[in-house]
């Protein structure tokens, strides 16, 4: 299986979606490999798997609106999976610096991503209306 399959393999996992996913899904969350996720301590994994699920299915199902049977739920979008991966770091930021594993130490430094929490959700130097752009 390559890296690519593997990587939508288990977004889909995560997500619980069994429609399958697009190209563009994986590579958001590609950078972060089996190894990475094995890395991890089990409640670190846990905790950053159910946030970005929880969070990526609201900011879909939001979308959606209240669905009327038959109806199905609408496509993912790059934002869905954004504010799932804000969310897992926020989940990983949550557990108290000296009881984080040096994975989660180290992909916390490597995440480019804002945090969904806080007191600027969702905002960083990239964010448009924040300044520096």
């Amino acid at each position: 299986m390559s890296d690519m399959d593997w990587t939508k393999k288990k977004l889909a996992e995560i997500l619980g979606e069994d429609r399958g996913l697009p190209d563009w899904a994986a590579k958001m969350v590609a950078k972060f490999d089996k190894e990475d996720l094995d890395g991890l301590r089990k409640n670190e994994r846990e905790a950053a798997f159910s946030a970005l699920s929880r969070v990526a299915r609201q900011s879909r199902d939001n979308r959606g609106g209240a669905l009327t049977a038959g109806e199905e739920r609408p496509a993912w979008v790059e934002g869905d999976i954004d504010w799932g991966l804000r969310a897992a770091r926020s989940a990983l930021e949550s557990v108290p610096a000296g009881e984080r594993s040096e994975k989660a130490e180290e992909l916390l430094a490597d995440c480019e991503c804002p945090a969904a929490t806080g007191p600027n959700p969702g905002q960083d130097a990239s964010t448009p209306g924040t300044g520096s752009h």
